[in-house]
């Protein structure tokens, strides 16, 4: 089970991989709006898009145990692993970062 030092509760979904420690976390969520505009060109309503995006990025540091990025289907509602960076030198543990994408209705 990965440590979490100083981070809250992750997301549901958001796991950092075996044998690490997550350092920071980030979550950026966000939902397109669109105007609409009458015929004169005057903004009269401002509507909200019907899915919203959520991107988790994790700060990681340690040895993981990842093999690849899963393939798959995204499913409403839960997050999925996109991409997975780890650096490695000769100063220090391993470190990278780890995203997660998931995409659900408003």
């Amino acid at each position: 089970m990965a440590a979490t030092f100083g981070v809250g509760t992750l997301p549901t979904g958001a796991t950092a991989p075996a044998n690490t420690a997550v350092k920071t976390a980030s979550i950026k969520e966000s939902v397109e709006t669109y105007q609409y505009r009458d015929e004169t060109g005057v903004t009269k309503k401002l509507i909200p898009g019907k899915l919203k995006t959520t991107e988790v990025t994790l700060d990681v540091i340690g040895s993981p145990s990842l093999a690849a990025v899963a393939a798959g289907a995204f499913a409403e509602g839960t997050l999925k692993m996109i991409s997975a960076k780890i650096t490695e030198s000769n100063e220090g543990a391993p470190e990278g970062s780890v995203t997660f994408k998931g995409f659900a209705s408003t």
